[in-house]
């Protein structure tokens, strides 16, 4: 699995544009072939942040993605909307819930 994330920095007279524009394209990205999740948060810390990660199946599935036109359109919201924008690209190796995170609490304390 893949997973992109962008930490966007919204000024707060342009949050509400933002949010209708993610909520707007959050529906159509969860459609795109190969997408497993993708959501928004508000930071908590900085409260001007939020947080935009998408989950893929493979990298092709994120790579045609990134060559959509929804992606396009929320690269040029975090432009136009945002103060500064820093995306991220990592690989998740493994996933699970509370079984998982105990079994691997259990194997490192071993």
């Amino acid at each position: 699995m893949l997973v992109y994330q962008l930490k966007i920095a919204v000024a707060k007279q342009k949050w509400d544009e933002f949010i209708d524009t993610l909520q707007s394209l959050a529906g159509d990205i969860r459609k795109e072939e190969g997408c497993l999740e993708f959501g928004f948060y508000p930071d908590l810390q900085k409260k001007e942040v939020y947080r935009v990660f998408g989950e893929w199946q493979t990298r092709q599935a994120m790579e045609a993605h990134f060559r959509g036109e929804k992606f396009s359109v929320l690269i040029g919201a975090a432009r136009v909307l945002g103060q500064d924008f820093e995306m991220s690209i990592s690989q998740t190796l493994e996933k699970g819930s509370y079984p998982f995170a105990k079994e691997k609490i259990s194997k490192r304390l071993e």
